[in-house]
């Protein structure tokens, strides 16, 4: 009983000096003058070609309207993320005659990407060419070609 007794009185010293406040780290809610609002006067210019600016300019506006990409069936167009996961390496439904396609988007490889072919042709003349339909206001037969 006496060797627990002093073990328990290390344990205790140990445990308070652990406790002890160590001022190494600032927390930033400490200082409010470190939690200043974002900048959001300046743009943010998103690469056209990324998934995030392919997703703003072409698939929301576009393809995510009301009875399309709209989460209803896939791909999901409704955010980036759902876009991401439902295109790239993502087995493909309809296919051309031929079987050439494996995968919805292959990047790097739009000749071997089934989304490149859907919005240029129709692969197997009864799916149509995407997008079937363009929301009124829609900019997609003006820039299409871009």
């Amino acid at each position: 009983m006496k060797y627990f007794s002093y073990i328990l009185v290390v344990f205790l010293v140990l445990l308070a000096i652990a406790c002890k406040k160590d001022n190494k780290w600032n927390n930033p809610y400490d200082d409010p003058s470190l939690l200043e609002p974002p900048d959001t006067t300046t743009p943010i210019l998103l690469n056209p070609a990324s998934i995030e600016g392919l997703h703003k300019n072409i698939f929301r506006p576009t393809c995510a309207n009301s009875g399309c990409h709209d989460g209803t069936f896939e791909p999901d167009f409704r955010s980036i993320e759902s876009s991401y996961q439902t295109l790239v390496f993502h087995g493909i439904v309809k296919n051309d005659p031929m079987g050439s396609y494996r995968f919805r988007v292959f990047p790097g490889n739009a000749d071997s990407s089934v989304i490149a072919a859907r919005l240029t042709y129709d692969i197997d003349g009864q799916s149509g060419l995407m997008p079937l339909s363009v929301d009124p206001g829609s900019d997609w037969t003006a820039k299409k070609n871009e």
